[in-house]
């Protein structure tokens, strides 16, 4: 029985594992794609006519383990992407809320895991290009 547990668990590993890596491209294209253009293909910030532009804030996303005591905040950066716990009042900026652009739709679950798991992939994506 321990022999079986044992192949159970190295197969359970090795799926995760390769879900991970074939999740990543799918990440990385989703930022590119739904990111770059104000946060730059590198993360540190969008083109200098970009920044030109009036009220624009450029966020750097490779300082952020830096900002936060050396530890990457993903409940805080996953909640930025989503946009749903924002408060309009005390928000600065017009950076989209992604969890209703991604279909997380109030009464439809397949379309709200989807988002998850898009914004999801964004902070893992996020987190693998954080300065060390």
């Amino acid at each position: 029985m321990t022999a079986f547990r044992i192949v159970l668990l190295a197969g359970l590993v090795s799926v995760l594992l390769v879900r991970a890596a074939l999740a990543e491209p799918a990440a990385k294209e989703n930022y590119l794609q739904d990111c770059a253009e104000c946060h730059g293909a590198d993360g540190k910030g969008a083109q200098p006519e970009k920044r030109a532009l009036r009220g624009y804030i450029s966020v750097d996303l490779t300082t952020i383990s830096r900002r936060n005591g050396g530890e990457f905040p993903r409940q805080k950066v996953y909640d930025a992407i989503d946009g749903h716990h924002r408060i309009a009042a005390h928000f600065q900026g017009d950076m989209p809320r992604w969890g209703s652009r991604y279909g997380a739709a109030a009464g439809d679950a397949e379309a709200a895991q989807r988002a998850r798991e898009r914004i999801s992939g964004l902070v893992d994506f996020i987190a693998s290009i954080q300065e060390k």
